[in-house]
């Protein structure tokens, strides 16, 4: 069972409910690569496509890689980017055909993150940006997550000195607490308690942990990215 396969298990309920969450981070993206009219951009582990779509409003000729065909039957649905069947890893483009290729929350999904990251760099052309979450500040998914699923093990890669580090707010929020639940199902990591331990106790587990962040109306969560760009060049070595 591969990482696509849990990520497409509930992906139009993915999308609705929490893939926009990172918009913060994807207009900032945008903004410090000057994605622009015409400029060539890749993004690695793309979901349902949204940042895709946002490089395209920008005037970007955008490609998206995912290994869900579910996911990518989203994003083909919601934006005119194309998007391919692909994993993480060797690419199939020559050296340098991508102005901007960006990876958010994605290059732990691959079987080897330091390729992954290699790639990116030897399909660029200028940019790579990598983005996720924060590891020296705490984000509220990652304490619910945490509480009911376990510990992650995700191996990330070995980064060089990056040109520029940022932190970027994250806040999600729910309108009610059956939103809430539902948007925490729709994660691929879910995917395997749920069959553990069945739907119903899962919920009650994403309850419990998600009760020190409900507010008058609905639920909040305050969550960090980090995003690292490199130039190209800049990035060639690890």
């Amino acid at each position: 069972m591969n990482e696509g396969e849990l990520w497409g298990r509930r992906a139009a309920q993915r999308a609705a409910l929490g893939a926009t969450m990172s918009m913060p981070a994807w207009k900032t993206a945008i903004e410090r690569t000057g994605i622009t009219t015409g400029t060539m951009v890749l993004d690695l582990a793309c979901g349902s496509g949204e940042f895709c779509a946002a490089a395209t409003e920008a005037g970007a000729e955008a490609t998206g890689i995912d290994l869900s065909p579910a996911m990518l039957a989203v994003a083909r649905r919601a934006s005119t980017a194309e998007f391919l069947e692909l994993p993480l890893g060797k690419l199939p483009w020559p050296d340098g055909t991508f102005d901007v290729v960006t990876a958010f929350n994605a290059l732990f999904f691959a079987d080897d993150p330091d390729e992954a990251f290699e790639e990116a760099v030897r399909v660029s052309k200028d940019f790579v940006v990598v983005c996720g979450w924060h590891p020296d500040l705490p984000s509220d998914l990652l304490v619910v997550g945490r509480a009911v699923r376990g510990p992650g093990g995700r191996r990330t890669p070995r980064l060089p000195e990056p040109q520029e580090e940022l932190t970027i707010d994250i806040p999600l929020a729910h309108p009610d607490e059956a939103t809430m639940v539902r948007s925490f199902l729709s994660v691929g990591s879910y995917q395997r308690i749920i069959e553990r331990e069945g739907e119903e106790e899962v919920a009650e587990k994403i309850k419990a942990a998600a009760e020190p962040y409900r507010t008058p109306d609905g639920h909040r969560f305050s969550n960090k990215y980090l995003m690292s760009l490199f130039r190209k060049g800049q990035a060639a070595s690890t």
